[in-house]
């Protein structure tokens, strides 16, 4: 309903601004108009930000809070008559209107009566001769009209029917407070240059070309444009799984850097992982009562809950999979503890793959800050819960985005704001994921253990008798920091002197003894053979010099290779058998190696 009170004015204030535009412009030349920001140009704004404060200056105090005043972030209108002393002039119905040349995605009611768009600090000749008449969303305008009667608003329509009167050297000036803007209009959210705001009017008031004479004038220092945010940036560095230079709380609580790791077979090998998230400018993190004023009432819900936000949105979680015991800390770039009260809601990490963060208490804006996200712990790791094994081989990965996420204004005709509960968020933001490329918190590399005889030969009077012993049975239990059991398959990678090699993995049939089912070496058993049958099985020949890299699919393999006569079996050479460090696409294959058993 307030929209359709707005139509008439509006279309009054338009023919009056086609015909003053026509035959009034250069009517009256000694009313000169500038707009400045008088807290100052908001420092920086979110480059995916839709309800970023204009004006608002820079954060003040410690922690810091700007505006200082709720929805303040002001752009002030200074017009001054220069004429001869004791003149007056008087222009007429002037239209008068801002652009900030982006969206605005406020009204004068949102996100409260209290913080939304309105006028203050109304001075001279503006006193009750100034009022707004409409607010283009999308087009970015604020449109005023000039003039005396009727005006009694400075937050609605205001159709004035007669002119105001400016005096000689008097200063006239009013403020526009609560304007939030969208930085990004529409995705991708690319901006990087300032947003201003200029001023346009109709008849009779100069907007451009200050003199330098009168002093009065000179001293003004008007102008036109003006910078509202003086830099549109990323709000977050990329984020990382912190791999090193953790914070003592997290060490001392025996969290460590990397992503988890949970073999195929479902044991947990490392049990957690921490996603290091970092602001990208000082004041980018903030409290509900931070954002554009020190209470609730401009930010929408209200409630302490209206803070900045960060989703860290988790893909791949295998059903069942147990991610628990989440936490967030805030720290300084060097780690030391920062204020700023983080919580995380988890909803539900299986179904909801998503993690909140909000804060509840004052942020440092002076500082950068750091944003800790921990997923497992020493008494209660990630772990295989009730997943299906094997685990897939895709990893869990993270993105995050800052939040409450949302558009700058609605797809309906003439796209008008969103107020709604849960679309009109203020501080709201468009989802960008980032790093682009989701980073991995969880892995799940293959369930095996690789092996390396680093001799074996197989000739006239000779052979090398091969044992692979799967050790998940053990006396510690997993509770104890033993073994998972697990079982399966053995492959053999044989390499020769010259170069020529052949794969065989255990099946049905398989030669040796020690093997279950197709070729299975089941936990707590050991599989025996003859490298020369191994041979025979994999058409590679009757004799042999060389290396062999052993696969046992399995973990907690360990082997022995003996070189022995075939006459009397009496042993000719002991060749070691290495465990290599784990090799898959997760962890390749390191230089320099470190072997052990």
């Amino acid at each position: 309903m307030r929209f359709n009170r707005l139509i008439m004015p509006v279309v009054v204030l338009g023919i009056i601004f086609i015909v003053s535009n026509v035959g009034f412009a250069q009517g009256v030349t000694n009313v000169f108009c500038g707009v400045s920001a008088p807290l100052g140009a908001t420092s920086t704004a979110t480059q995916t930000g839709h309800t970023e404060p204009v004006g608002a200056g820079a954060p003040i105090g410690t922690p810091g809070v700007s505006p200082p005043a709720d929805g303040s972030g002001a752009v002030r209108v200074t017009c001054y008559n220069a004429g001869a002393t004791g003149t007056t002039t008087d222009p007429g119905v002037v239209v008068m209107q801002i652009n900030f040349g982006v969206p605005i995605t406020n009204t004068t009611n949102h996100p409260s009566a209290l913080s939304g768009i309105r006028l203050a600090n109304i001075t001279g000749d503006f006193a009750a001769n100034i009022g707004i008449a409409s607010v283009s969303n999308s087009a970015g305008t604020i449109t005023l009209g000039v003039g005396s009667a009727p005006v009694s608003s400075t937050s609605s329509s205001a159709a004035p029917t007669v002119g105001a009167v400016f005096n000689a050297g008097v200063t006239s000036t009013f403020d526009i407070l609560g304007v939030l803007v969208s930085v990004c209009g529409t995705a991708p959210c690319t901006r990087t240059a300032p947003v201003t705001a200029s001023l346009t009017a109709s008849v009779g008031l100069n907007t451009g070309n200050f003199p330098s004479t009168p002093p009065a004038l000179a001293a003004l220092s008007l102008a036109n444009p003006a910078n509202v945010i003086a830099a549109v940036t990323p709000g977050l560095a990329d984020p990382t799984v912190a791999v090193s230079g953790l914070p003592a709380s997290l060490t001392g609580a025996g969290i460590s850097g990397g992503p988890a790791v949970l073999n195929s077979a479902g044991g947990t090998v490392k049990g957690n992982f921490t996603l290091r998230i970092q602001e990208n400018y000082a004041d980018m993190f903030r409290a509900a009562t931070q954002f554009n004023g020190p209470t609730t009432n401009s930010v929408f819900p209200n409630s302490n809950t209206s803070s900045v936000q960060l989703n860290i949105n988790l893909s791949n979680i295998p059903a069942g999979l147990n991610i628990a015991n989440c936490s967030a800390i805030l720290t300084d770039t060097a780690g030391a503890p920062s204020v700023g009260s983080p919580f995380l809601t988890v909803a539900n990490v299986i179904t909801a793959q998503q993690l909140t963060v909000s804060f509840l208490a004052p942020v440092n804006l002076q500082a950068i800050d750091v944003l800790w996200v921990t997923c497992g712990s020493t008494a209660n790791p990630i772990s295989l819960g009730t997943a299906a094994t094997p685990l897939p081989s895709t990893s869990v990965a993270a993105q995050v985005t800052l939040a409450p996420i949302g558009a700058a204004l609605s797809s309906g005709i003439g796209n008008p704001p969103l107020t709604g509960l849960t679309t009109g968020n203020v501080p709201r933001y468009q989802q960008s994921l980032q790093p682009a490329t989701p980073i991995t918190v969880v892995l799940f590399p293959p369930s095996n253990t690789v092996l390396l005889d680093t001799f074996a030969f197989v000739g006239p009077g000779y052979n090398t008798g091969l044992a692979i012993a799967n050790t998940t049975v053990d006396p510690f239990g997993t509770a104890g920091g033993g073994a998972a059991s697990s079982s399966g398959t053995v492959s053999f990678f044989m390499v020769k002197n010259d170069g020529t090699t052949k794969s065989y993995t255990t099946t049905t049939g398989s030669p040796g003894s020690g093997l279950s089912g197709a070729g299975v070496v089941s936990a707590g058993s050991t599989y025996v053979v003859n490298l020369s049958e191994l041979l025979t099985a994999a058409n590679f020949g009757s004799t042999f010099t060389g290396y062999v890299f052993i696969t046992a699919n399995f973990t907690h393999a360990h082997g022995a290779a003996t070189i022995y006569t075939t006459t009397n079996g009496a042993q000719a050479l002991a060749s070691p058998v290495v465990v290599l460090p784990p090799v898959s696409t997760a962890a390749v294959r390191g230089t320099p190696e470190i072997l052990g058993q």
